[in-house]
This record gives C-alpha cells, structure tokens and sequence, in this order.
C-alpha cells in the first residue's frame, strides 16, 4: 500500500515537471504595456473637469513623467497626447 502511495507521488511529480509553466501563470489581462517614448517628447494628460491638462515629459529610459507645466486645453497650443498618456 505504501509503495503504491510513494509510486503514486514520484509519477505526479514526473508529470508536473513536464507540464509548461505557462498553464499554471496568470495572464495579466487589460495591462498594456506603455509604448516607449523618444526622449524629450513632451505630450499632455487628460484635461480636468475646467481644462487644464498636465505636461508630460519623456525621460532617458522611454517612460513618459509628469512636469510641473500646465496646459489650457482650450487654447488648442498644448502638446498632442501619446494614446493613454
């Protein structure tokens, strides 16, 4: 009885070593990795609910960063957004 528990154990441990990692990970859905940027791109967020829209910047690794600039969406002279920014 025993080696037929202890025989039962080794064989699902074979199995799984074999099985791909794939199938027992979680796929991130919904979280699209950012597009990285040129440097020195600037681009502007979402405008809030009277019109101002923050400044973003990117910076040497390709990720985009807020600045301390605000934008007038109105005045149709702020930056274009990058998808999302």
């Amino acid at each position: 009885m025993i080696k037929k528990i202890i025989l039962g154990i080794a064989v699902a441990a074979v199995a799984v070593s074999f099985a791909p990692t794939v199938s027992f990970a979680k796929k991130a859905k919904g979280h699209a990795k950012a597009k990285p940027c040129t440097m020195g791109t600037m681009a502007s967020g979402k405008a809030n609910s009277m019109g101002w829209a923050p400044i973003m910047s990117c910076g040497a690794d390709g990720k985009m960063y807020p600045t301390m600039m605000m934008c007038y969406s109105g005045s149709q002279l702020c930056p274009p957004s990058m998808g999302g920014a």
